[in-house]
Formats: structure tokens, C-alpha cells, sequence
């Protein structure tokens, strides 16, 4: 990935506890995803997802509030590298 072309998202997600250890595997399988701290004891996941657009981050972010186990999943801040396009219109220059 381009340095002009990336951009991060960070991500709360919430479940019971004991559904954290699957969830942590499920979520670190997934392309552009890592997890970056768990409080067990509280059920909370701190994830992080870098990607080329902003489509990409709002998908990412759906598909992870429809993964079982997931309670809530919250976008905590986004960062996008100004040379990069905001949707993959723009993207493809139209």
C-alpha cells in the first residue's frame, strides 16, 4: 500500500467476556484488521483497520457489528493521508 493511499480507523468493540477469545480470532483473521489491546474483564476489544478508502473502513466497521459475540462496535477516529481518494469514485477519477 502507497503512503498516499492509506488510512486508519480505530475501533471500540464490546462483548461479554467470554466471547472474547473467539472474536479476537475471528477479528485478527480478517484483511486490514489487527487488535490491538483486550480488556477481558471488561469485554473490550481496541481494533485497528487500515485501508485505501473510507468504503472500505464504513464496511469493515459494518461487517464487525454483525459478527457474533460483537455487543457494540463504535469508530473511535479515522485518519485518512490527504493524498488519498474519500470513496473509490474519486478513486477511479470520476
Amino acid at each position: 500500500m502507497k503512503a498516499s493511499q492509506w488510512s486508519v480507523s480505530g475501533l471500540r468493540v464490546t462483548a461479554r467476556p467470554e466471547d472474547l477469545t473467539a472474536l479476537q480470532a475471528m477479528l485478527s483473521g480478517r484483511p486490514g484488521v489487527t487488535v490491538d489491546a483486550c480488556d477481558s474483564a471488561g469485554g473490550q476489544l481496541v481494533v485497528t483497520q487500515e485501508f485505501t478508502t473510507v468504503r472500505q473502513h464504513q464496511d469493515g466497521l459494518r461487517e464487525i457489528q454483525a459478527l457474533p459475540g460483537v455487543l457494540t462496535a463504535d469508530l473511535v477516529i479515522h485518519y485518512r493521508d490527504p493524498g488519498t481518494p474519500s470513496d473509490e469514485r474519486s478513486a477511479r477519477g470520476s
